[in-house]
């Protein structure tokens, strides 16, 4: 069903949309219920997201606005240059809130008696002439400064580098240094105090002894700044596996990638230091366009709060989140045992992901595993699933492991994983040459051959013990035939380079399978809708951005199909284009878990079809990665999915609420139900896990800000309707 011609200049913008899901993030630093020391995270996170952003996607647009002369986005009909100076204006918005939430939590740090963060120029003198000597001690003998005639670069600094540049005046000339923050210094440097703990940052402190550098020259005019580099250089792995060029090849890549050009450019302007007419010259030097440039109301770089957060969370738990015990797998009774009789359904992180290393150590000691296949994308430094992967092979278990060497920043660490993996004795695959393998599954084998015998695993997450905790995630585990058959087939494909994507019995993969099956999902239950008056479409991922899909939702829409999606990132769909009969609603759920699940459910009269995936409905996902989508089948595993499905439709308490004009507002007075908050109740209620969280809706009155006209009101007013509508289906199906 390829119909995106239709729907040409009826999306949102990838990016743009993305800017929006970063401003919900820093805004969570004000939300009443979010504890204080969650706050400083959430900027921090905010900060984190941007950087990614700038070395990944801003590097891309202006790649697309190079190479088609500044060309238009068909999805969204702007010129590449439009999108790049509203990505800046918006950024630049966000600068503002994000700074604004940054003094005032700064003060309160101190208020609360947890630290206090100073300038150098508000310490007292003694611990002016403390911090001074730290500097001369520890930090003048690492310093050293570029020296420039006539060709200015910043090919020295690393990304993300804070750096100083400084004017110097002497011999009857002026001239540009720059002086590179060194990286091994911890970035908050402690200074003596009689009361809580004091820190300066560490480019403060340099820039105060700036002096001691240049033998007492005068210094006119100082900028403190940071680049961000392009890192979206891309690299192929080789056609055969644990090929030592590819390796070579990519420990190459990962140094060059560092030195990649400038795409933002941030200096501080907050201290009354930095000389206008210097920060203009100094900025001219580099052949910087302005949608690259940034003057940040603040110090440059919050992702120091991590160490803040880290640091005082222990002692202060009264301003975290509160811990929680997440459900665990009985000690006395054997997973494996029971998969051989029932089907499991487990969500991160309300449910532990020990649970999974529960069923990978059970196949690595079973005297029936004869082979164990597995995929990596992600895994944490000390991984316990690498360490049983390396055990299974050790054992002699046939152990495959396809390792996505290309998981952006995690590079490094797969390179590491691929050594011990090898030195362990597990067939270690780089997946496909031209797509990187981003499916979650593990498959293990008590029979091999034409009627393969076994367990399977198919997941929405990582293998990561540590992002399980904060990532909330979906995995499925069974012992059923078709889907080991299926499973099976997939790793072939994965292990033989030059495959045709094969054919399965209950599985779907990317590239391709997935997109026809989630329009093909769309279709089936328009045709019931415009039969019988029922059904409706329920999507939880990621982001929402490819063009077919899309279609598919605007074409069922027009006809009156109800869409209840729940889309955390960038969403590219538009609403109120598709006539009266529209009854779509997006939201957004951003709050102390970052949501990461992928789930397609699709209602008909008579039937309701749930799969879960890892794969977002985007381009890249579709055709341009190997994913894999499994359905829940099992009844009892339904009724579990379609009870997560319902506390999802019901958020308005963490959830933002799309708007036909392309932002998010959120309900002052929900009547709903936060979804995160719902799961954590589970987890000391079981009983609550087989009980519908239907809430009645009919009073929900919509107070928007500054007011909103009729097309807004029925956007809203939309809200209360489909959600009736799906629980109706849903009904239908019990």
């Amino acid at each position: 069903m390829k119909r995106n011609e239709e729907y040409v200049d009826s999306c949102y913008n990838r990016d743009l949309s993305w800017t929006l899901f970063n401003r919900r993030v820093i805004n969570l630093a004000t939300e009443t219920v979010t504890p204080f020391l969650e706050k400083l995270k959430f900027l921090a996170i905010g900060s984190n997201n941007l950087d990614e952003f700038y070395s990944v996607r801003v590097p891309s647009i202006q790649s697309q606005m190079e190479l088609s002369d500044n060309g238009v986005e068909k999805k969204s009909g702007l010129h590449y240059s439009q999108i790049l100076n509203q990505i800046h204006t918006r950024n630049n918005e966000n600068f503002q809130i994000q700074y604004h939430d940054y003094d005032k939590l700064n003060r309160e740090l101190k208020e609360k008696d947890i630290c206090s963060i100073k300038s150098y120029e508000d310490l007292d003198d003694k611990q002016k002439n403390k911090a001074n000597q730290y500097f001369i001690k520890n930090i003048q003998p690492e310093l050293a400064f570029k020296e420039f005639d006539k060709n200015y670069t910043l090919k020295f600094l690393s990304n993300k580098q804070i750096a100083i540049g400084v004017l110097v005046e002497g011999d009857d000339k002026k001239v540009i240094r720059i002086i590179p923050v060194p990286l091994k210094f911890d970035r908050l440097v402690p200074v003596k105090s009689n009361g809580i703990d004091t820190y300066i940052l560490l480019e403060d402190l340099i820039n105060h002894n700036l002096k001691r550098l240049f033998n007492g020259k005068e210094i006119t005019g100082t900028v403190v700044f940071r680049v961000t580099r392009d890192l979206d250089a891309t690299l192929d792995v080789e056609k055969e596996d644990n090929n030592f060029e590819t390796i070579s090849r990519m420990r190459q890549y990962l140094v060059d990638r560092e030195k990649g050009k400038v795409t933002r450019f941030e200096v501080e302007e907050f201290d009354g230091n930095t000389d206008d007419d210097f920060l203009r010259d100094f900025i001219s030097k580099f052949n910087l366009g302005e949608d690259a440039i940034f003057k940040i109301p603040g110090p440059v770089d919050l992702t120091y709060l991590f160490e803040i957060v880290s640091k005082y969370s222990p002692d202060y738990p009264e301003y975290c989140y509160a811990k929680f015990n997440p459900r665990t797998w009985s000690d006395s009774e054997s997973m494996l045992a029971y998969l051989d009789q029932k089907d499991l359904l487990i969500q991160y992180p309300y449910d532990s992901f020990s649970q999974f290393l529960q069923f990978l150590k059970e196949a690595v000691e079973s005297p029936k595993t004869v082979a164990i296949k597995q995929t990596l994308y992600r895994v944490s430094k000390h991984s316990e699933v690498v360490d049983l992967l390396a055990k299974a092979a050790q054992k002699g278990i046939k152990t495959t492991v396809v390792v996505e060497l290309r998981a952006r920043f995690d590079e490094k660490n797969n390179l590491k994983v691929t050594e011990k993996l090898k030195n362990a004795g597990v067939h270690v695959i780089f997946g496909k040459q031209d797509m990187k393998v981003h499916s979650k599954t593990c498959l293990v084998l008590t029979k091999e051959g034409e009627h393969p015998q076994g367990y399977i695993q198919v997941g929405t997450g990582n293998y990561n013990m540590q992002t399980a905790k904060g990532f909330v995630d979906l995995s499925f585990f069974t012992s059923k035939d078709d889907y080991v058959r299926d499973l099976s087939k997939f790793f072939d494909y994965l292990q033989a380079p030059d495959a045709a994507q094969p054919s399965y019995q209950v599985l779907s993969a990317s590239p391709h399978q997935i997109q026809d099956q989630v329009i093909d999902g769309i279709q089936e239950v328009k045709e019931s809708y415009l039969k019988t008056g029922k059904g409706a479409v329920f999507l939880k991922i990621n982001s929402l951005t490819d063009v077919e899909v899309i279609s598919a939702i605007y074409d069922a829409a027009r006809v009156g199909v109800p869409f209840r999606l729940v889309v955390r990132g960038a969403c590219c769909l538009k609403l109120g284009i598709c006539g009266k009969k529209e009854k779509i609603v997006v939201s957004s759920i951003v709050g102390e878990f970052l949501e990461h699940s992928r789930i397609y459910g699709f209602f008909t009269n008579d039937d309701s079809k749930l799969w879960i995936s890892s794969a977002d409905l985007m381009t890249r996902n579709m055709d341009n990665r190997v994913e894999l989508a499994a359905p829940i089948l099992d009844p009892k595993l339904k009724k579990q999915l379609l009870n997560i499905i319902d506390i999802y439709a019901q958020d308005d308490v963490d959830g933002s609420f799309l708007k036909p004009d392309g932002q998010y507002f959120k309900f002052k007075h929900p009547k709903g139900k936060s979804a995160q908050q719902t799961f954590l109740k589970i987890i000391d209620d079981p009983k609550l896990n087989n009980k519908k969280h239907i809430s009645k809706r009919h009073d929900i009155r919509i107070n928007v800000k500054n007011g909103s006209n009729l097309k807004n009101d029925w956007t809203y007013i939309s809200i209360l309707v489909v959600t009736i509508i799906v629980v109706v289906a849903i009904l239908l199906w019990w």
